[in-house]
This record gives C-alpha cells, sequence and structure tokens, in this order.
C-alpha cells in the first residue's frame, strides 16, 4: 500500500494540519517550553517546517501569471492585513511610527525585522511560503533534464544557506532563504509520499524513528525564523541529522493524525488559528505573570479556547471571505 494523495483525503489533511497548528500554539507558549529543557529548539525543528512542506504534496501548477495572483490574493491578503493590525498595535503601545522601516519589514518579512516593526514576529511564514509555492510552480514547468539540474543547484544552496550569516539572510526578499533552504527536502519528501510502502506496523516504525532522531538532535540550535542552521563542515552529524529529522518528522506526524478526527475541528481553520493566537497569547501576557509548567498548560487551554472562539465567530459572520480569501 502506498501513501499517496489517493489515500490522504481532504478530511486526513486537515487533521495532519490541525496537529501542527496545535503544536505550533503550544510553541508559543513560553511557560510550557522553558520547563522542559531543549524542547523549543526540538519543537521548532519539525512543526512549521512540515506546514511548508505541504505544498509539495499538492501543487501541481505552473508560473502563470493566473497562479501568481491568485496565491498573492490567498497568501498576502491575510500577511497584509494581520501586519497592519500588529504594526498599528505595536506602534501605538510604542509611541513610535517609522513607515519607512514598516514598509522594509513587510516586503523582506523576515521575522527580525517583523519583530522590530511590529513585535510580531510569526508573519514571516506567509512571505515563505509565497516563495515556496513560486519555486514548486517554477519548478512543475521544467522539462525533466532541467529539473535534474535544477535540483542540483538547489542542493547545493541547501548546503551554503548556514554558512551565510544571519545578518545577511535577513535581508533575502520573501524571507526567501527559507524556502531555498527547504526545497531540496520538499522535493523529496514528495517523492518518498508518491512511493514509499507502509503497513499496520509503520507507525510504530516512524515513531521510533522519530523520538529517537530528537533524543540524538535534544539540545541543538535549529530555527528557520532566527536562521539557526548546523552546517555540514562544523557540525556534519547535526547537518544530516535536521534533514533526516525534517522529512521523518513529516511521515510521523500524517501517522499521527490521520484517524484522530478532533484535530480536523482546528485544522480546517488553521490559518485563521495561526493569524489569531499571536494576539491572544500577547493580551492574556498582559493580564498575569506566568510561570510554572501548570500555569502554562492553562495559558495554553485559555490561548487555544479563546483564539477557536473568535475563529468561529469570523467564520460564523463569513468575516473569513474578507480576511482569508480563497
Amino acid at each position: 500500500m502506498k501513501l499517496n494523495s489517493k489515500q490522504l483525503t481532504f478530511e486526513q489533511t486537515n487533521r495532519f494540519k490541525g496537529l501542527l497548528i496545535l503544536l505550533i500554539v503550544f510553541g508559543h507558549i513560553s511557560q510550557l517550553l522553558e520547563q522542559i529543557g531543549s524542547l523549543h529548539a526540538t519543537l521548532y525543528s519539525f512543526h512549521v517546517v512540515s506546514f511548508l512542506l505541504l505544498p509539495f504534496l499538492f501543487n501541481k501548477n505552473q508560473l502563470t501569471l493566473k497562479n501568481i495572483n491568485k496565491n498573492i490574493r490567498r497568501i498576502y491578503i491575510p500577511y497584509t492585513i494581520f501586519f497592519l493590525l500588529s504594526l498599528t498595535a505595536y506602534s501605538i503601545m510604542q509611541e513610535h511610527f517609522e513607515p519607512l522601516s514598516a514598509l522594509r519589514a513587510w516586503t523582506i518579512g523576515s521575522s527580525y525585522y517583523l519583530k522590530i516593526d511590529t513585535g510580531l514576529r510569526v508573519f514571516w511564514f506567509f512571505p515563505t511560503l509565497m516563495f515556496t509555492v513560486i519555486l514548486i510552480m517554477f519548478f512543475n514547468g521544467l522539462s525533466k533534464k532541467i529539473k535534474k539540474i535544477f535540483l542540483g543547484f538547489m542542493l547545493l544552496i541547501h548546503i551554503t544557506i548556514p554558512f551565510i550569516p544571519k545578518f545577511y539572510l535577513f535581508y533575502f526578499p520573501l524571507s526567501s532563504y527559507i524556502s531555498f533552504y527547504l526545497f531540496i527536502i520538499g522535493v523529496f519528501v514528495n517523492y518518498l509520499y508518491k512511493h514509499i510502502n507502509y503497513n499496520k506496523y509503520s507507525i510504530w516504525i516512524y515513531s521510533s524513528l522519530f523520538i529517537l532522531l530528537l533524543l540524538l538532535a535534544y539540545g541543538s540550535d535549529f530555527s528557520l525564523a532566527s536562521a539557526l542552521f548546523p552546517n555540514i563542515i562544523d557540525q556534519p552529524f547535526n547537518f544530516i541529522l535536521q534533514d533526516i529529522i525534517m522529512i521523518v518528522s513529516f511521515f510521523t506526524l500524517i501517522h499521527w493524525s490521520k484517524n484522530i478526527k478532533i484535530f480536523e475541528t482546528f485544522g480546517k481553520y488553521s490559518l485563521a488559528i495561526f493569524t489569531i493566537h499571536p494576539f491572544i497569547v500577547q493580551l492574556v501576557n498582559k493580564f498575569y505573570q506566568w510561570e510554572t509548567f501548570t500555569e502554562g498548560l492553562i495559558k495554553f487551554l485559555l490561548v487555544l479556547g479563546t483564539t477557536y472562539m473568535i475563529v468561529r465567530i469570523i467564520y460564523y459572520f463569513k468575516i473569513n471571505t474578507i480576511l482569508y480569501p480563497r
């Protein structure tokens, strides 16, 4: 039996997204992460990565003006709306506003400049997703021979990115350094997705391997948004290990989520939850000093519950057609 698009249904894809968005919200509750050593770096080695790898499975479009406009509408409208919301709130709180600096942050879209100008770094995901989709569509339009050459070039870039100082990576438009870094991983995931065989024992094999890999990588620094990458010369083991983690985690999380229906509840609203929850996190931080692990769990449930209620209200009144156009 093959794990391919004919088997991963729309509902199962939403369950996968649901698990990922729960992990992302969990990852933004610092009280939980700080109590468990290097869990932050461990979590960031795969949860957002899996979201960015997902388009490699289903996007068969080629790079045309129509498809570019469609994705700009789908990705950049919510990005721009929530960028402006966070910029406005942050400027009011700081009593300071620099339009040129804000324009730079919106254009480049790196977490570094978004943090400086809006106080929220999480929205780097949108420009990165946009550039990733552009790369995929460009690749789809190439001949088989040119694709092989292009893949060799992208492998070279994947190896080179970790050697570039963070200061320069943060200037890459659309946070494109992340898209360049992940592209070869995405193509490989797509190949495995189409060809790998699995059976009823696969979930145990994937899970065991996934946990083992995370234990081996525990304590190492990795973050797409912060441009923390192991390089192949100074840290060859960690470089290879991180690549394997990104691949194995993707299929492990699919197996963990595909039969759990409750994840679908969150997955079908994953984009809305992603955009709303950072504001709720900031809000609850204003009213209480969360410190312990138990308080972190309460904070996680409070943020998730409040975010979900707001999202359902948005969809009930069809505001989603404005915020998240398809």
